[in-house]
């Protein structure tokens, strides 16, 4: 059973349809079919069920397109290793921010000071699940009551909060109802991105409607918005002030208990580069301190 085999039979078992199989490798179909038929005789076995131009995949195929996955995503992540043994010291992390927290630059600096080696593009556009991903690490978040994608490291859990400016009169207040900013107005990250998706979801739950005068893609714009007194906002707790939040004061919420979970998440299966291994590690131990604190 060689190699090629294995990647033929694997585009008829996803696509059951032999003629779009061959079309997606840029095969003529009578080789294809060979190659299947091959297969078939070599394992004494068949592997689909066919119907007219239709193939389904039978028991057997089932369990071939199992393993030939596995040999497949093992031969791939052998190449990954290969290259970046390969590849130059100074290394380069794609990491892809969806969702928005103002401590990336300080995470990043401090990586940075025990990796100098190491450099960074930030990639911030919102990949469909169709694409195929063109980052190493992207910065993601949901809401509490989801389930992490596979691949993925938990960085932190936080609660919504109220920003408001220090000068609010809400400011000196121990937590606030939702009743409390009715009529406040509100300023809010741009909504598709995650943390607005997760509050709007949140407010749908409990019937609030926030009056929203403004719109941001960039938290640090949004923070300097609560500053001024444009509007309040709903943070989450731990990453959404930078370290120089000075003007602003986060509020607890006495009947929005919402919690979000801000994780880390990769591309690969098995092999991860090791600048990219280095950079999660770095990461979840940076964002533990931070909840120590």
């Amino acid at each position: 059973m060689e190699i090629f085999q294995l990647i033929q039979f694997q585009a008829v078992a996803e696509l059951e349809h032999m003629t779009q199989a061959a079309q997606r490798l840029n095969l003529a179909q009578p080789a294809l079919s060979r190659t299947i038929q091959n297969l078939e005789n070599e394992l004494g076995a068949s592997l689909f069920d066919r119907s007219g131009r239709r193939m389904h995949l039978n028991e057997n195929g089932r369990i071939l397109l199992r393993y030939s996955r596995q040999i497949l995503s093992s031969i791939q992540d052998a190449k990954n290793e290969i290259a970046a043994q390969k590849s130059e010291a100074r290394t380069c992390i794609r990491l892809c921010v969806h969702s928005a927290t103002a401590l990336i630059p300080h995470l990043l600096l401090e990586f940075r000071r025990a990796r100098p080696d190491i450099r960074f593009e930030i990639v911030q556009r919102m990949f469909q699940d169709t694409e195929p991903p063109e980052y190493d690490m992207l910065l993601d978040s949901i809401a509490g009551d989801e389930v992490l994608p596979r691949n993925s490291r938990l960085l932190v859990q936080e609660d919504a909060m109220l920003a408001v400016p220090t000068n609010h009169p809400l400011a000196r207040r121990s937590s606030v109802s939702l009743a409390d900013v009715r009529e406040e107005p509100f300023v809010s990250l741009r909504r598709d991105r995650p943390w607005a998706r997760i509050i709007q979801k949140a407010c749908n739950e409990v019937n609030f409607a926030p009056c929203i005068v403004a719109e941001s893609d960039n938290p640090i714009t949004l923070c300097d918005f609560v500053r001024c007194g444009l509007g309040v906002c709903f943070l989450p707790s731990r990453t959404g002030l930078p370290p120089m939040g000075d003007g602003i004061v986060l509020v607890p919420l006495a009947d929005f208990a919402y919690t979000r979970h801000l994780y880390l998440h990769w591309c690969y299966n098995a092999y991860l580069p090791p600048h990219v291994a280095a950079f999660r590690d770095f990461a979840t131990d940076w964002f533990a301190r931070l909840s120590a604190q």
